[in-house]
């Protein structure tokens, strides 16, 4: 499904603990102990069974699973009237459950259904006991029954079936519609079948449906599977029957019942014409085919990457529902206000489209691996849009993407989650969707196109019609492709975090007309556990003349050095330059060869270039990295300062003679806000008590130098409260930038590691002070030493040349505040620290 506007989700609170069972296999007399253990549940016993100590854990879930291995469900033949649209009774009917058991000794049949009346219960035309406690209905059978046996009871039932709490999934009356979505957000399971007929309601039990609606005044109904029969008789009732043969579970069956019409079309697939069915009001069904012009496309591209479709249809149903859309098999429910006859929503018609191979074909075996059905089908979304409007639309979104997850995935939920083993409050969030997506591009770029899609066939090939989950994703994925991917699924699937690659230096060699170079990768960590193993690093090479080649190199643990031998010999290394692989890193480059403004947003930590002159005629080729990991820190420890612990910026490229450019960033301390802009950059630096009247810019060349105080820059701030501003580098240099606090010392400020070397005294003052500078650092000036003093937007406020050890400076026109100061020798600094002016 696509959730595509805010929805209030309630949640539900659920008793935790666990079950004692006896260690001998699973029989019929577990199956009835586990029932027993769901309706004492739903009735507030949780003490005892069969004197037994008892505490429940997901209890829904552990009796589904039960149930699941003891029968097994062959085919629903649900009989509905839908005539009345107003409570108490929607519906009225029954539904066939025709069943088989899977070990002997079968004398109940538990099933789910929800606040629902039951009229009465029969197999072969004999009335059967039951009980019902509106949430499980025990079915007493009138004989045991074995393995082999087949046989069918019927339910017959009436009533209103419920919405969820939340607003998503269950039943809805509105505007001249009814129409069930299959999952709840707030139920437990989500499975939300139960809602309207009696079913094993679990992602595992899969069925054969066959549906009879009847409908009267004008309105008609639009079910699963293919139309075999419509009538109407003498009283104007209509009786439409509906056939899927294909295997489903409970959650993907539906019914769509108003004054509706369809419009027919054809695709030509891989096992030769497939029907479509577009259902909308008349009025609708114009609008309905321009917003789906594309459908096709999502067809075309979904065949070519996954495999043949293998459902008898292809159908979609609009409805009046305005918070997303449900991937009922081969008839999708579908918001209205998406098919307006424009094209805005058409992710939302290739999102659903693609769970007819990832979730409808094959289904996460419980919700706790539901990103193989919604995070596959977010990245189908990217799928179908690099088939409609190429490579470039593709990498467009997921970098989007990416650049969200990366930054504010982990605090819209509560930390650096594993995609595999989700919580269920979250099991419709941003982990299970967008991070779940983030990582299928993952593997993309880990296994290459050939690979990966090789590999997706072979999954969903052996998966047709069944359950699925992320330990048999991982070995399929091994088994078709060749390549272990235990690693990979350690680092991106099972656990959470990210992982963060660069090039702390490398070396080259003549090597005959070649040259040998060595690269040193250094990983870094984002809120995952661990280092991630066995990553397939794609490596750039240019040379001055920008000639260009690439190598794949393979990276484990903290420090990785390969050898690589190219053509040339490089003047710049970058890592995954393409993007292959999701790591803590959003960048950007370009090819740059006139003044004006690059890259233009400072938006999820990114640098803004404005070029301010170049050689004309010549190009830079310019990479500018911001890093979602901590700087490294001082190379000796320096008590002045606090390094960001969250975040760098990384310049390189290839620079003509001439390039003079500013760079602008932003600084956010901010917590008020989960997506978009800059919060969260620095909530862990600037603070109630360190705020940003004290944030300075950092810059070392590479990796081998120290962090210094970069003074060449111009801050501005709203206020000292409220946490945010910009820096603009006033003249930006290749290499790396970092903003860190910097302390106030108690009445002097010390540089050079010697407390003694400079000293301000008073220091806060209000008309004078006293610079005092020991010989030592003068003497080992070289060239004149001057004093130069700095506000906190970084304007310089004061120049002083340095004649004698102590150096008088008055306030003159000064205002009250902070300052900051360097000693520097030519382009050398020798000291600095902070002025304090009352």
């Amino acid at each position: 499904m696509k959730i595509f506007l805010p929805i209030c989700i309630a949640t539900l609170s659920i008793v935790e603990g666990s079950v004692c069972f006896s260690q001998q296999n699973i029989s019929c007399k577990h199956l009835k102990q586990m029932d027993n253990v769901k309706w004492l549940m739903a009735n507030g016993n949780t003490s005892t069974i069969n004197h037994q100590p008892l505490t429940i854990e997901h209890p829904s879930l552990l009796a589904d699973s039960l149930r699941s291995d003891t029968i097994n469900i062959l085919k629903y033949t649900i009989n509905l009237q839908i005539t009345d649209f107003s409570a108490p009774d929607t519906i009225w009917g029954n539904t066939q459950v025709q069943f088989t058991p899977l070990v002997n000794n079968i004398s109940t049949l538990s099933l789910d259904l929800l606040r629902m009346t039951i009229d009465s219960i029969s197999q072969n035309n004999t009335l059967l006991t039951y009980s019902y406690n509106d949430t499980l209905l025990i079915v007493n059978l009138p004989s045991v029954h074995n393995i082999g046996d087949t046989s069918v009871a019927t339910v017959y039932y009436h009533g209103d079936p419920v919405m969820d709490a939340s607003g998503w999934g269950g039943w809805y009356n509105q505007s001249g519609y009814a129409f069930n979505l299959g999952v709840g957000f707030a139920a437990d399971p989500h499975n939300y079948g139960r809602v309207w007929f009696p079913c094993f309601d679990n992602f595992v039990e899969r069925s054969k449906y066959e549906f009879n609606i009847k409908t009267n005044g004008g309105k008609i109904a639009y079910c699963n599977g293919a139309l075999t029969k419509d009538t109407t008789d003498v009283n104007g009732f209509r009786t439409r029957t509906w056939k899927l043969n294909e295997e489903i579970p409970t959650y993907l069956a539906c019914v769509n019942v108003a004054a509706y019409t369809h419009v027919n079309q054809t695709f030509n697939g891989i096992n030769g014409a497939v029907p479509v069915m577009l259902t909308a009001l008349p009025a609708d069904t114009a609008n309905m085919k321009n917003s789906f012009v594309n459908l096709a496309g999502a067809f075309a591209a979904y065949e070519n990457r996954y495999g043949s479709f293998l459902w008898n249809k292809v159908g979609y149903s609009l409805v009046p529902f305005s918070s997303g859309a449900m991937e009922h098999a081969t008839n999708i429910a579908y918001p209205r206000i998406a098919a307006l006859g424009n094209l805005t929503y058409q992710d939302i018609m290739a999102h659903e489209f693609s769970h007819h191979w990832w979730g409808d074909l094959a289904t996460c075996d419980k919700q706790e691996d539901m990103w193989i059905n919604e995070g596959m089908a977010v990245f189908s979304e990217y799928i179908f849009e690099e088939w409609v409007n190429g490579i470039t639309a593709y990498k467009n979104q997921v970098r989007a993407n990416h650049d969200d997850m990366v930054h504010y995935v982990h605090i819209r939920e509560g930390g650096y989650r594993a995609i595999s083993g989700i919580p269920g409050s979250l099991t419709y969030g941003d982990h299970v969707y967008l991070k779940g997506s983030d990582v299928a591009h993952t593997m993309r770029g880990y296994l290459g196109d050939s690979l990966f899609f090789l590999g997706l066939k072979y999954v969903l090939a052996n998966h047709q019609f069944t359950d699925i989950n992320s330990a048999k994703f991982r070995d399929f994925m091994t088994t078709a492709t060749g390549v272990n991917m235990t690693d990979f699924f350690s680092g991106w699937v099972f656990n959470g975090g990210w992982p963060h690659f660069s090039v702390d230096s490398f070396t080259s060699f003549p090597n005959g007309g070649n040259y040998d170079v060595t690269i040193y990768i250094k990983q870094k960590l984002d809120g995952a556990p661990s280092f991630f193993n066995n990553v397939p690093l794609e490596i750039t090479f240019k040379d001055a003349s920008w000639n260009e080649v690439a190598k794949t190199i393979n990276v484990s643990g903290q420090n990785t050095t390969a050898t690589v031998t190219i053509p040339f010999n490089p003047a710049f290394v970058g890592v995954d330059l393409n993007e292959k692989i999701s790591d803590a890193i959003t960048s950007d480059t370009k090819k740059i060869k006139t003044t004006g403004t690059s890259f233009g947003t400072t938006a999820n930590g990114r640098m803004q270039i404005s070029v301010l002159a170049i050689t004309p005629g010549d190009s830079a080729f310019v990479l500018v990295e911001h890093n979602w990991a901590a700087p490294d820190s001082f190379k000796t420890p320096n008590p002045d300062y606090k390094l960001s612990p969250y975040h760098y910026w990384k310049v390189s490229g290839l620079f003509p003679a001439l390039f003079d450019a500013t760079g602008t960033i932003t600084y956010d301390g901010r917590t008020t806000g989960t997506s978009g802009g800059n919060y969260y950059l620095d909530h862990q630096l600037i603070t109630a008590t360190n705020q940003e009247d004290s944030i300075v810019l950092m810059y070392r060349k590479d990796a081998a130098d120290e962090w210094n105080w970069f003074p060449y820059y111009t801050k501005t701030m709203g206020n000292l409260t409220d946490k945010t501003g910009t820096i603009k580098i006033d003249s930006l240099l290749p290499g790396e930038y970092t903003i860190a606090f910097a302390y106030l010392l108690n009445n002097a400020v010390a540089e050079n590691e010697n407390e003694t070397s400079v000293l301000v005294y008073p220091n806060p003052f209000s008309t004078s002070a006293t610079l005092e500078i020991n010989f030592p650092l003068i003497k080992g000036a070289k060239g004149d030493a001057v004093f130069v003093m700095y506000d906190v937007y970084g304007r310089e406020m004061m120049r002083l040349p340095i004649t004698c050890y102590r150096l008088p400076i008055t306030r003159g026109n000064l205002a009250s505040g902070f300052y900051f100061y360097k000693l520097q020798s030519n382009d050398e600094m020798i000291g600095s620290g902070k002025i304090i002016i009352e």
